[in-house]
């Protein structure tokens, strides 16, 4: 098995993920200690921050595993590191508005509130950004049932 030389741009690239993670963070905290008037806004920035982590995390995860075990592909895969945290943000965004439309049910919680559901909205994203392609299946599910075409 070929091992690729870690040069400058695997670097960069670590580098890059470390500090999106760690902006997300800040931003997330920031949001939360001083929150916008808008209550609306502030949830969206605190779900946005936790969609981005939680996929900032995942890229974190796969970019040393793929380093450790000799697998890492700087020019295939450095697409995939920029875009997939960013996807995460999006999506994070995207769960909220899917539990709050009540398109998407998770547990008994059927009910989207400012206090008791910023908690398990931010979770939620987190894990869809996390687990990207198992929320992109369920989406898959989700559209499937809404625009099937009816059996005449």
């Amino acid at each position: 098995m070929k091992r690729e030389k870690i040069n400058w741009k695997t670097h960069i690239l670590g580098v890059y993920l470390f500090l999106l993670l760690i902006g997300l963070g800040v931003v997330g905290m920031w949001t939360y200690l001083h929150p916008p008037k808008d209550k609306f806004i502030f949830f969206l920035l605190i779900i946005a921050c936790s969609g981005g982590i939680g996929g900032t995390i995942y890229s974190i995860r796969s970019f040393y595993k793929n380093l450790v075990e000799g697998h890492f592909n700087f020019d295939r895969w450095i697409w995939w590191y920029i875009f997939r945290p960013v996807m995460s943000i999006v999506i994070g965004v995207f769960v909220y508005f899917l539990i709050a439309g009540g398109l998407l049910a998770i547990g008994d919680f059927s009910e989207i509130n400012y206090s008791r559901g910023l908690m398990f909205c931010a979770a939620v994203a987190f894990l869809a950004g996390f687990s990207f392609t198992q929320f992109a299946n369920k989406l898959d599910e989700i559209s499937s049932t809404i625009f099937a075409r009816k059996k005449k």
